[in-house]
């Protein structure tokens, strides 16, 4: 992997170190390019190609082609939305409820994927049963929490693939399998995984994804795009509707019939030029080359880590099983408010995101994306230790 390259085409990274992929990834020159070539072709020209939705200029079909392979999926499984949330409000509404369904939900899960069971809760008469995902713990004890709470009610396990507070990777096909065991639906938010690695939705059993392509994945803000297995697509109404996302429409009832493709939960006006920009951010990755992208995250995690291990008053709550850990790794300093801790850490140039770690913990969390170095995480580490330091006292010399 050619660091240097990869480097020189984010130009953020000329200006701060940036260690907050999981909250917007910076854009590499590609994914600019992109929304200016297509804002300058409307000018130039007309805006009726984007008013008649015209391939030409839309680049829609080729976008959703370049999203149902980084996903090995079909294309006509793929929809491309605005945001994660979009995508679990389409599901949401769209899965028919009977009063007393029970839906499994995360409380480390981002309020993008869990707002939506709230609303459907006091909609519905459904349950939501909450679960704890702890850092401490193997995958098997994840599985065994949520084989506590699965029951003949249970419709729905909607979780995150990877969390966006410590990068805790949840065990897919495992989720799946105890999904369908009692004939229920996984749905997974996808946005810290969409970017970090490959991976095969079909393969995996998830039912349902939703990503937003911003952050690791490095496409522009107000991207995304939902899996919705096949066999599925039936199950999902449009609940949500306006003009698109029909195979037929009559002008004078308003009665029409939906396209039968996950085409059908595109409605609305499109941010037409951000979807070919969305695009370029997944063939950046491709071409880093993506294969080598988990490794290079978990090496710069590790090292990262390994600096910090042992320092007084260094909490470190990132998973601590090897299947779980992504490239976040996530800290805190004894007795530090979190929002104190990152305020000394940007004040040095380093960009990172306040969080919330176990039993009220507040720490900071750190994105070891693949175009960090060795010595950005050096630089960091020292900068934690001093910080460290400055809060607790020395222990005496014996």
């Amino acid at each position: 992997m050619d660091i240097k390259r990869i480097r020189a085409e984010i130009p953020a990274l000329d200006t701060c170190v940036y260690l907050n992929t999981a909250g917007i990834g910076p854009s590499p020159r590609a994914v600019t390019d992109a929304i200016v070539s297509r804002y300058q072709f409307i000018t130039a020209s007309s805006p009726d190609l984007m008013a008649r939705h015209e391939e030409e200029f839309t680049r829609m079909e080729a976008t959703r082609s370049v999203v149902a392979r980084h996903w090995d999926v079909d294309a006509d499984e793929v929809t491309l939305l605005r945001s994660t949330a979009e995508g679990f409000n389409i599901i949401g509404h769209g899965l028919t409820w009977r009063e007393g369904d029970e839906i499994i939900s995360c409380v480390q899960d981002h309020p993008a994927a869990r707002a939506i069971w709230t609303v459907l809760a006091k909609r519905h008469g459904l349950r939501v049963r909450h679960m704890d995902l702890h850092h401490d713990r193997p995958a098997e004890a994840i599985l065994g929490d949520v084989r506590a709470l699965l029951s003949a009610r249970t419709r729905l396990i909607s979780i995150s693939h990877v969390t966006s507070e410590n990068g805790l990777k949840v065990p897919v096909p495992a989720l799946a399998d105890l999904a369908h065991s009692v004939d229920a639906r996984l749905l997974l938010d996808g946005t810290q995984a969409a970017g970090q690695e490959e991976f095969p939705l079909r393969e995996m059993g998830v039912d349902f994804y939703a990503a937003g392509f911003y952050k690791w994945a490095l496409g522009p803000f107000g991207t995304g795009a939902m899996y919705t297995r096949r066999e599925r697509l039936a199950e999902v109404e449009q609940a949500l509707v306006g003009a698109g996302g029909t195979k037929t429409f009559n002008q004078m009832t308003a009665e029409f019939e939906p396209d039968p493709t996950a085409r059908k939960f595109e409605f609305g006006a499109r941010p037409y030029p951000l979807y070919p920009a969305m695009a370029a951010g997944i063939e950046f990755l491709e071409s880093a080359p993506l294969a080598q992208i988990p490794s290079r995250s978990r090496s710069l995690a590790d090292q990262l880590q390994s600096d910090l291990r042992g320092v007084p008053g260094v909490i470190d709550f990132t998973p601590h099983a090897s299947d779980l850990r992504t490239g976040m790794v996530a800290l805190a300093i004894d007795a530090m408010p979190g929002a104190d801790f990152r305020d000394r850490v940007r004040e040095r140039g380093f960009i990172v995101r306040a969080n919330r770690g176990p039993n009220g913990i507040g720490g900071i969390r750190v994105c070891c994306a693949f175009f960090n170095t060795e010595d950005e995480m050096t630089r960091l580490a020292g900068l934690v230790r001093a910080i460290a330091a400055d809060r607790v006292p020395a222990a005496p010399r014996v």
